[in-house]
């Protein structure tokens, strides 16, 4: 009860705790960094695929091989974090993540890029969730929403500019250059870690063996689990959708979606701060709204208006839910669990993407795009269901874990 009570207080102005340390402004600009190494191979390597590639419909290959790795690593990357600490799984994660990029400037054929593409894989899911994990290690307790938010900015400045800036390389110049720049930006990104002062692991906290689910962190990544259902059917289907109904315009969806995640992210951020749990409350509610918003008007899409509405919905929805589930995240969990906490997060983030792109195009193959988006919502509901009515014996209230 006094722990609720505490997180429902407001903070004074004078007590507030600093936020933009030397270590958070670290790890934020390596993790912007990092992303912008991500989201350049998300739309470059499926046309590689296309171009180079001898195996029929294997454009989408990549992505697969990719998040497999990421969800097969994540746990031990959690338990290692929690284990070994921080630095190991990042250095581990960031060479693993490297090196198959360096690999690719030789043009290797399509085979051998997507096992190389799992390797990449298993190295994402050790140095995104050590740098996830060294974010929230650096965040004061009352300033969780608003640190979650200012640092998830990284994901979707990356998103708005990784892409555009990947296809303008290939386009304008070649594969090769494209892979050595970005080989060159992932060893950039591991600068700031140098500097970076980690968080010590206490020896009597060490677990014999990897977490595959934090007990803690389940409600959240249940949440984000269903929202992703929904949601990957944008990311998978939009474009083919779009095309299929006369507007190529694509890229404004994937334009307008971070543009609005990166305004209301630091407002979602403040409110989850200054609310407490009614802001909790009201930031997944109005998330869920934009979700459901957003596949409603990109079910009727005709021209590129739809595109750029859907797209704010869809940035809207986005930017809440996974603030919102990851700061509960954080704030549930204590520090000595975070590892294996933000691992569960993350693990249910990519399977939530993968499982809804394989189940969105089975359901768009028997009943086309238009039902399929309206079918979405449907996860989207349950997502809000299981927020507001799901509460394991586990989920007890823990804003004071620091």
């Amino acid at each position: 009860m006094k722990n609720e009570e505490a997180f429902n207080n407001k903070e004074s102005v004078e007590t507030r705790p600093q936020l933009w340390t030397a270590n958070y402004t670290l790890v934020w600009f390596s993790t912007l960094i990092l992303f912008l190494a991500f989201t350049s191979m998300t739309p470059t390597l499926p046309i590689y695929m296309e171009q180079f590639g001898a195996i029929a419909g294997a454009a989408g290959f990549p992505m697969a091989a990719l998040t497999i790795g990421a969800v097969l690593s994540r746990p031990f990357a959690g338990w290692g974090l929690d284990l070994y600490g921080r630095k190991s799984v990042f250095w581990a994660g960031i060479i693993l993540f490297l090196l198959p990029s360096v690999a690719y400037i030789g043009m290797v054929e399509a085979t051998f890029l997507i096992a190389l593409r799992f390797i990449q894989g298993i190295g994402w899911g050790f140095c995104n969730t050590a740098v996830n994990t060294v974010a929230s290690d650096n965040i004061p307790s009352h300033r969780v929403g608003e640190g979650m938010g200012l640092f998830t900015l990284t994901s979707s400045i990356a998103m708005l500019a990784g892409p555009a800036l990947g296809l303008w390389v290939v386009d304008n110049h070649s594969f090769p250059l494209f892979f050595a720049a970005s080989s060159i930006i992932i060893i950039i990104s591991a600068v700031p870690m140098l500097f970076i002062k980690y968080q010590l692991v206490e020896k009597k906290m060490q677990r014999p063996k990897p977490v595959l689910m934090d007990k803690d962190g389940l409600k959240p990544a249940l949440v984000v689990l269903l929202y992703c259902l929904s949601s990957s059917s944008a990311f998978s289907f939009v474009p083919v959708y779009a095309i299929a109904q006369g507007v190529p315009t694509t890229w404004v969806f994937f334009t307008s979606f971070p543009i609005s995640s990166i305004i209301t992210r630091p407002f979602f951020g403040r409110l989850l701060d200054k609310k407490g749990r009614k802001g909790y409350n009201l930031v997944v509610i109005m998330g869920i709204i934009a979700q459901i918003l957003a596949m409603l008007v990109l079910a009727r899409t005709s021209s590129t208006a739809h595109l750029i509405l859907g797209g704010f919905f869809f940035g809207i929805g986005f930017g809440a839910i996974q603030l919102a589930m990851f700061s509960e995240t954080i704030r549930r969990v204590a520090a000595h669990k975070r590892g294996a906490a933000n691992a569960t997060f993350w693990t249910a983030f990519d399977l939530g993407i993968a499982l809804g792109s394989i189940l969105w195009g089975l359901v768009a193959a028997m009943w086309g795009y238009y039902l399929m988006f309206h079918l979405t919502i449907i996860f989207a509901f349950a997502a809000l269901l299981v927020y507001f009515f799901f509460t394991p014996r586990s989920f007890s209230d823990r804003s004071a874990n620091r």
